[in-house]
């Protein structure tokens, strides 16, 4: 039987909780992002070319800021890079929301992408200085069970706050960030490791980590097709099938509900299984689950490959996260997060790029098996990885392995 995630969560460290906690008061404002195109479109009158242009310049400003915030959390401290990025990122979106213009309100936003996520690496390798490795899947899983719950409330409550006043929006996603970073600069202790070698660049560099790079070619395999859900799904289920919008809503909502019921249970009850066999079922639930999504033009089915790919998402991220802080060197923890998370901003800006056409060339019955094509290779990969790196202790040689 599952546990109850309110159990396990109540598990987790004193400072876990708060971080954990901070995320999910962070997430609840978070409205900005995905009410921005509406913003820009409606309030400020630009014409979709230059939309698409400013969000492209925000998603290489966050593609950017999480690679930097693993640096600075390695290099700095995890609390100076959660708190300059929490406060300066609130601060500047309460100033978007107090724009006069839009010559005022552009310059804030590309300041805005290259601060706002500076604080994921250091938030996540907090986890893995405080977790140790046994815990570290459940902790993963409980702040993805806080972002995505968050997100789902924060979803509902924006939509309102944008039709009401766009400015009251941006102004209460900086508050609850500045809020995050109260939190952050009041409960959360400096957790960074003390070096244990004297490397000229402050540590051994993830760019140069065979595992690493090989475990980021998965991470992105994964999300390249997983983002489909904002991009081709919506298509499918409202042109081609001839669904109303809400219905589209409902089924991808229902990805963040399953996450809440039952990512930290099943991650906790999976902790004697080893984490990369289980992160390569997770791969192959998502590559079938996306390739079947055509076959069957009808609610019904719709709602069973959702299922499906959920289900490969919480089996999938939490392990890899906590693979990846535990194969980390200590000192190199925020770096080697940062990029495995990076991964997630650049499949975010190629997924409709390469995508969208596509689906727009081959149609539902074609386009969709080859997102099994992308997925499924990184099940094997993740498999290789876990016969020849499964054991970073003994790659390493910091401790003895007991069998």
């Amino acid at each position: 039987m599952l546990a109850s995630p309110l159990t396990l969560f109540r598990r987790l460290p004193p400072a876990v909780r708060l971080l954990i906690t901070g995320a999910l008061v962070n997430r609840l404002g978070g409205f900005i992002v995905p009410y921005l195109a509406i913003v820009l479109r409606r309030e400020f009158r630009l014409t979709a070319a230059e939309v698409g242009l400013l969000l492209t310049c925000y998603g290489a400003g966050s593609l950017v800021s999480v690679l930097v915030g693993g640096v600075v959390a390695d290099r700095l401290g995890r609390r100076l890079a959660m708190i300059a990025s929490l406060f300066g990122g609130g601060g500047l979106a309460c100033l978007m929301g107090l724009s006069p213009s839009i010559r005022v309100f552009i310059p804030l936003l590309v300041i805005f992408g290259f601060v706002a996520d500076l604080y994921r690496p250091a938030a996540s390798s907090v986890i893995g200085d405080l977790l140790p490795p046994a815990q570290r899947a459940v902790g993963f899983a409980a702040l993805r069970t806080a972002t995505n719950l968050g997100f789902a409330v924060g979803m509902a409550v924006g939509g309102l706050l944008a039709d009401w006043s766009w400015r009251v929006m941006f102004l209460a996603d900086g508050v609850t960030t500045i809020l995050y970073g109260v939190i952050i600069y009041l409960f959360v202790p400096e957790t960074r490791p003390a070096p244990r070698t004297a490397h000229p660049a402050g540590g051994p560099s993830p760019w140069r980590d065979p595992v690493c790079l090989q475990l980021a070619l998965v991470s992105f395999a994964f999300a390249l097709a997983f983002h489909t859900n904002v991009t081709a799904l919506p298509l499918t289920i409202t042109v081609t099938a001839g669904y109303p919008a809400p219905v589209y809503g409902c089924l991808v909502g229902l990805n963040g509900l399953l996450i809440v019921l039952f990512e930290i249970p099943a991650t906790d009850a999976l902790r004697r299984f080893r984490r990369l066999r289980v992160a390569a079922v997770g791969m192959l639930l998502v590559g079938v689950g996306y390739g079947v999504t055509g076959f069957v033009l009808h609610w019904a089915w719709f709602l069973f490959t959702v299922v499906l790919w959920t289900a490969g998402e919480i089996l999938s991220t939490p392990q890899k996260l906590a693979f990846i802080a535990d194969w980390s060197p200590a000192e190199s923890r925020g770096r080697y997060l940062s990029l495995i998370q990076a991964t997630w901003s650049l499949a975010t800006a190629v997924n409709p790029i390469l995508f969208l056409p596509l689906y727009a060339r081959l149609g539902d019955r074609a386009f969709w098996p080859l997102l099994a094509l992308v997925a499924l290779p990184g099940g094997l990969l993740l498999l290789h990885l876990d016969r020849a790196a499964d054991r970073p202790e003994r790659l390493r040689g910091l401790a003895a392995v007991v069998s």
